[in-house]
């Protein structure tokens, strides 16, 4: 079959907010430069759909130039420590770098993207506490596309409005409705479920993460580096490798049926196909309804086919992630918006 260039392009032109492009020159610029390349877009169109996203591409470039890549290396360095002088020339050579070796991407497209951002542990943390207020205060947590289960220790990271000289603290503007008193449940069970998980404790994997981050922000680097040092002082969790609908029952069962069970999942939906999507919100809605269970899900509302929950509406910043949220015997509503990455959060208010 023809490869579907069209397709490819709106995912480069689509795959940063507005705010992105504007915090992000190098990438931003490399980002338009491969949307425009006939060979990037290529290598992307040919990717099975669920995971063509145009990250893997970018994660693929990043993870050569962190391998030591003699001409990539210098430019993302240099990207890093904000000192990237001809921004349209660095994302050029970039570009000619792909041409001259593109195994450079090809060789790394059997890779998932799985930056699973810790940052959107500052909405988890929001949307967590509110719905276990006034109900179990001790939870059990499954994590659907957890990668390395990072965000499974969501209440392990201090969220403030500015930053600070703590590398794990999540800056997060609340714009609206959020509650930052509650408290959060303790955590009685963790459990992620992964198609492909990572490790942290594999040198290849971290490097991966690694690759999966913006060179620009230099503060996701350093937290990912304190993630893995505090990693072995967190709590026990378990990482279920295979597909949400295959391993949501057994996650289930693992944790005490006493407690309030939170299913939870940030930007994967948009890698399943249109069936799972469809089976994967039915089932949710079916085990919130007739279990103790409360269904989290921080996801881009174009990109999963499910049908408008109540409360919809449109983000108060472009690119926004919509937060849907069931609480057990309820309905699938809409409870705001959020960036990507956690750097912002509106709630609706439900009081």
């Amino acid at each position: 079959m023809p490869l579907d260039l069209d397709d490819a392009r709106l995912r480069y032109h689509y795959s940063f907010s507005p705010e992105d492009h504007e915090r992000l020159p190098f990438y931003s610029a490399l980002m338009r430069a491969l949307e425009s390349d006939e060979l990037a877009l290529e290598l992307l169109a040919g990717v099975a759909l669920e995971q063509r996203n145009p990250m893997l591409v970018l994660g693929a470039l990043h993870l050569a130039a962190l391998r030591g890549h003699p001409v990539l290396a210098p430019d993302y360095e240099a990207a890093v420590r904000g000192e990237i002088v001809d921004v349209p020339g660095a994302a050029r050579t970039v570009i000619a770098a792909l041409h001259d070796d593109p195994a450079l991407v090809r060789g790394e497209l059997h890779r998932f993207t799985q930056t699973n951002e810790p940052g959107r542990s500052a909405v988890l943390q929001a949307v967590i506490a509110r719905i276990a207020n006034g109900r179990d205060r001790t939870i059990n947590l499954i994590d659907v596309g957890t990668s390395a289960g990072i965000n499974l220790h969501f209440d392990h990271f201090p969220v403030r409005s500015r930053d600070d000289d703590n590398p794990l603290t999540l800056v997060c503007q609340d714009l609206a409705g959020v509650n930052r008193s509650l408290a959060l449940p303790d955590v009685a069970t963790r459990v992620g479920i992964d198609l492909s998980p990572l490790d942290l404790a594999v040198d290849d994997d971290r490097l991966w993460l690694k690759a999966c981050l913006w060179p620009e922000e230099e503060r996701r680097h350093g937290r990912l580096d304190a993630v893995i040092d505090a990693r072995s002082s967190w709590p026990d969790s378990t990482v279920l490798a295979g597909h949400a609908m295959e391993c949501l029952h057994e996650a289930l069962a693992m944790g005490d049926r006493e407690h309030l069970t939170i299913v939870m999942n940030t930007w994967v939906v948009a890698y399943f196909s249109k069936a799972d999507q469809a089976a994967y919100f039915d089932e949710m809605v079916r085990l919130c309804s007739s279990e103790n269970v409360a269904w989290a899900s921080i996801e881009f509302p174009w990109v999963v086919d499910w049908p408008s929950p109540s409360g919809d509406g449109q983000p108060p910043r472009k690119g926004g992630s919509q937060i849907l949220a069931t609480v057990p015997g309820g309905s699938p509503a809409a409870w705001g918006w959020c960036h990507p990455h956690g750097h912002w959060l509106w709630m609706d208010d439900l009081t």
